[in-house]
């Protein structure tokens, strides 16, 4: 009687197990289809999403590398992550703070005499947390980012560091030579240490190699024309990251939720409000509902409090949000200047739509 009882309690849980694995195709297919629709809808050629809910994490990728070719994308192509690398050079920084190599409110000046700021008035009062909360004054970009010729344009201020707030990649790049100069290592060197190598990022790199050519999405201009393949030979803190959406996906996991690498205090720090963003000159009412932490942005809506942050290279956008009480997590890639009306999309696809999508309503997924 007791074999009996075992086997039908083994049949049963069989039966179990497989209509959840019924179920599950089930749903995914569904989100398959729903994903083909907003890229025809939004006019994408290829597309990267990881979701994550809980301890599960679901994978899509569709379309194609390079528009007019079959060259399918799949889970290990490679995408340009724009500006979610910033999210990494923040990260980053954090290791080197928690090791008492440089701090987050003394002037980067103080450790590093940038060139670009020698004359500049003020611009030895530029922090670490004035970078990371865009409130450095600096530009976006100020000069043909990364030419020669770039790099020995002096930077001038828009205004005094701290008092206001504008997106600056220009922040990062300083950050970034300011973390060589103490480390006497090369940006590449140090987020391979600190962030990739520990966190098992086995399919990102920080800068362009030829071995990604094979696995590289196209940039497109629109769906149906491709631009040429982005090679980034240089490091950039702000932009220069490739990498896979379950990839990022496990950073955000690792650094972001759980602090891995990080001392307790440092990784509450991180994830603090640390100053406003605006989307104009003049204050605008929604700005609240975006504020700066260091590094990332959150977003304040009905469900509480999610980060995010966007991504936009030449013929590519990107995006994440997480949120940390709900461990939950939306990572997507797409190769084209087009992509962000798909932001919202994709939120309400794979998201409690009972709520105020602030990450793509306050300025429609663009950070500069």
């Amino acid at each position: 009687m007791t074999n009996c009882l075992r086997l039908l309690k083994t049949k049963v849980s069989i039966v179990i197990i497989f209509l959840v694995a019924l179920h599950s195709e089930a749903w995914s297919q569904s989100k398959r289809l729903e994903i083909d629709k907003i890229m025809n809808e939004v006019g994408i050629p290829g597309i990267q999403i990881a979701y994550t809910k809980g301890k599960n994490t679901d994978l899509y990728a569709q379309g194609v590398k390079k528009f007019g070719t079959a060259d399918k994308i799949d889970s290990k192509t490679r995408f340009q992550a724009a500006s979610l690398t910033k999210v990494v050079a923040a990260y980053t920084f954090f290791r080197l703070l928690d090791r008492g190599l440089i701090e987050l409110d003394k002037p980067l000046m103080y450790y590093y005499t940038y060139d670009r700021l020698y004359n500049t008035t003020h611009g030895d009062k530029i922090t670490a947390r004035t970078v990371l909360t865009h409130s450095s004054g600096l530009l976006n970009w100020e000069g043909d980012v990364p030419s020669a010729q770039w790099r020995a344009t002096p930077l001038t201020l828009q205004f005094e560091p701290g008092t206001d707030y504008m997106y600056s990649g220009e922040g990062f790049y300083f950050l970034q030579e300011t973390m060589e100069h103490i480390t006497q290592k090369s940006f590449q060197s140090l987020v391979e240490e600190e962030v990739l190598n520990p966190l098992g990022l086995t399919h990102t790199n920080i800068v362009w190699n030829d071995t990604l050519e094979p696995r590289a999405a196209y940039g497109h201009y629109e769906l149906d024309k491709p631009r040429k393949l982005g090679k980034y030979a240089k490091t950039n803190a702000a932009y220069t990251l490739y990498t896979t959406a379950a990839d990022y996906t496990k950073f955000i996991q690792q650094a972001l939720l759980q602090g891995k690498g990080l001392k307790k205090g440092t990784h509450k720090l991180m994830l603090e409000k640390a100053g406003e963003a605006k989307k104009s000159p003049d204050v605008d009412p929604t700005d609240q509902y975006v504020p700066c932490a260091l590094g990332l942005r959150m977003q304040l809506n009905e469900k509480g409090v999610a980060y995010w942050h966007t991504g936009s290279n030449p013929g590519f956008r990107c995006f994440f949000i997480t949120y940390p009480k709900r461990k939950e997590t939306l990572v997507a890639f797409m190769n084209t200047d087009q992509g962000f009306p798909a932001m919202k999309k994709l939120m309400q696809l794979f998201l409690d739509n009972n709520q105020t999508f602030w990450a793509y309503d306050w300025r429609e997924g663009e950070l500069d």
